[in-house]
């Protein structure tokens, strides 16, 4: 029996994924695609091709790990740069109770397959530098990375990305470099974090644009951005630009590491400094379709 119109979605479990039934329009959720580093040109085919490749098993994700929840599109829960984000809890599985949220991007969530490939793909390689961090034994407290799963809405194909909620938010730094001016000890190990990043991957990339909830022992972070030298992150990915400005204004702390990599700094930053996430112009390739240079122009 379906809820009545007056009702939330409510997701219920199926054997080959989850519907949530509800006055709107019933999406499905495929816990399939978290984590896994998309290599088709795509959604479906990486959807399909998703049993070929290990699951990536990291020790500091916090993941759904829930079978059922219902979402509230009736009001907007908040808005970022990208995404419009809506409220729900969960209803079924080890987190029923709990509240979980859903990101939907702003464009539209009918989107092609790389934005959604682009947005897992940082999830994973941030996962695995916070794993990194936790080896180096940086601080003595953990910090946990929100792993969203791919919902989709089965009667029109809209889709959107569902995690566990985070409370206490707040943010410690942006990708261009901005960074609370009085902060304390997590803002620290924060911009270490950051710091450590660089250095971790041999001067190749640069997680920032951290953000998150702090909670008694720990932290959790959400929608991070990775800054690379080859410029493969999405649009929040500002380059080797982008990294030079942001070490332009990051100051050591005393989790930093006296032997950590640093870019050579020069001149004055390219990109003007904001708390909130700056991103580029820049358009997708679609690496299925024939190129420019093989039409007569």
């Amino acid at each position: 029996m379906h809820p009545s119109p007056s009702q939330p979605f409510r997701l219920v479990s199926h054997v080959l994924g989850l519907v949530i039934y509800g006055p709107f329009k019933p999406f499905t959720v495929d816990h399939a695609t978290c984590l896994i580093p998309f290599t088709t040109s795509t959604f479906h085919d990486t959807l399909a091709s998703s049993e070929k490749h290990p699951h990536f098993t990291m020790s500091n994700a916090r993941t759904n790990d829930s079978t059922g929840a219902y979402v509230n599109k009736d009001r907007l829960f908040a808005s970022g740069t990208f995404k419009n984000v809506y409220a729900g809890n969960y209803v079924e599985g080890a987190r029923a109770g709990q509240e979980c949220v859903s990101k939907e991007f702003k464009t539209g969530s009918v989107y092609e397959a790389h934005y959604f490939k682009e947005e897992l793909n940082i999830i994973r390689r941030t996962q695995a530098i916070i794993d990194n961090w936790h080896d180096a034994r940086v601080i003595d407290k953990r910090i946990l990375l929100n792993t969203p799963s791919v919902w989709t809405y089965t009667e029109t194909g809209d889709k959107s990305l569902v995690e566990p909620m985070i409370e206490n938010f707040e943010k410690f730094n942006s990708n261009s470099g901005w960074a609370p001016i009085t902060g304390g000890v997590w803002s620290e190990a924060m911009q270490a974090l950051s710091h450590f990043s660089y250095h971790n991957s041999g001067g190749q990339l640069l997680l920032c644009d951290l953000q998150g909830g702090s909670y008694r022992d720990g932290y959790i972070l959400s929608d991070p951005v990775i800054m690379s030298q080859l410029q493969t992150y999405g649009p929040t990915d500002l380059g080797p630009d982008g990294i030079r400005s942001f070490f332009h204004r990051h100051r050591c702390g005393r989790y930093c590491r006296g032997e950590w990599q640093k870019p050579r700094i020069q001149g004055t930053p390219s990109i003007p400094m904001r708390q909130g996430t700056t991103m580029t112009a820049r358009l997708p390739t679609r690496p299925n379709r024939n190129p420019l240079t093989r039409l007569q122009e």
